[in-house]
């Protein structure tokens, strides 16, 4: 169930300074109030493209990225360690990045992806657990709880900095299909900003009543490579769609779906009205750019397979 108050967010711009003001209970204050860290904790797939417009996106808000990255997806089956092999990539943001490995668990007979999961999301709790020990008693945390592909947008992250929130609020994202080309509408929920105590716990559920109304961007199945895909859709905790339907990952299936919005697995939108069930069953393609991240639209060209009339995916790995 989404949360049942959503705050509308306001940003306005004068003098070279950014004020942004919302529904929220007054700024920070106490002793603490210069001593805030906020800290973005996610859980590596493969979604290198999507990392790297996260880390351009937040970097001027974020001051410790958390990465956990395994060789195994959820189901067990075997994966490449995408952000290991390719930390090249995000040199620039090294100084910032705290990255753990985390030894796959192969599939067996009693194999539960959702255990493997719960089990990950543990693991980052001890990561961050042991992070906050190093720092003064007086500092207070702020926790960005979200999948990779749940983008907050950098000034919802700067207001949530020096707003008082309360303990925890959840972002409510643009929710996009394939590309920032198909709209699902604005209804996703589930990525959190949370502050940080001894009982906290890394999680990706309800926390909240509350929400901030278009705060960033959902980009499921945002993949450069029709493999990508594939691993995806045989490797995450829902891997039970397929339902032994193997055509569904036939790379012409999959590219045509992607091509006309359909849903990859076949199904039915998940819809929590009959309203949003229609939108979602009949959507039609964006042609606007306006309010997508920075750094995708100043890298148009390398992004191109993101952005409206760019749908066809490569068949070829990421190398």
């Amino acid at each position: 169930m989404a949360p049942k108050k959503s705050f509308p967010i306001f940003m306005l711009k004068a003098c070279n300074r950014t004020r942004i003001l919302v529904g929220c209970t007054g700024g920070r204050n106490g002793p603490n109030t210069q001593n805030v860290q906020v800290l973005d904790a996610v859980l590596m797939s493969s979604e290198l493209d999507l990392l790297d417009i996260r880390l351009n996106e937040l970097e001027g808000v974020v001051d410790q990225f958390f990465i956990i990255e395994s060789n195994a997806t959820f189901t067990g089956l075997p994966k490449e360690t995408y952000y290991d092999n390719n930390k090249e990539m995000f040199k620039d943001f090294e100084s910032k990045i705290l990255y753990k490995f985390l030894p796959g668990q192969l599939a067996t007979r009693d194999h539960d992806a959702w255990v493997v999961e719960a089990s990950t999301r543990t693991e980052m709790t001890s990561f961050l657990r042991g992070y906050t020990k190093t720092l003064p008693s007086d500092t207070t945390f702020i926790v960005i709880m979200s999948d990779l592909d749940e983008i907050p947008s950098a000034h919802t992250i700067n207001l949530l900095r020096n707003c008082d929130f309360g303990q925890s609020i959840h972002l409510q994202l643009r929710n996009y299909l394939y590309s920032f080309e198909w709209l699902l509408g604005i209804n996703s929920w589930r990525a959190s900003v949370n502050l940080w105590n001894i009982g906290t716990g890394y999680g990706h559920v309800k926390r909240s009543d509350k929400a901030l109304a278009d705060s960033g961007w959902h980009c499921s199945y945002c993949f450069r490579t029709i493999p990508e895909f594939v691993t995806k859709m045989q490797g995450f905790s829902h891997s039970d769609r397929i339902g032994g339907k193997m055509d569904l990952l036939k790379p012409e299936s999959i590219q045509q779906k992607i091509c006309n919005g359909d849903d990859i697995f076949g199904m039915l939108p998940e819809a929590y009205s009959y309203l949003d069930l229609f939108y979602q069953m009949n959507l039609r393609p964006e042609k606007s750019m306006v309010g997508l991240p920075k750094y995708l639209l100043l890298n148009a060209e390398r992004f191109k397979f993101l952005l409206p009339g760019g749908c066809q995916r490569d068949e070829d790995p990421v190398s």
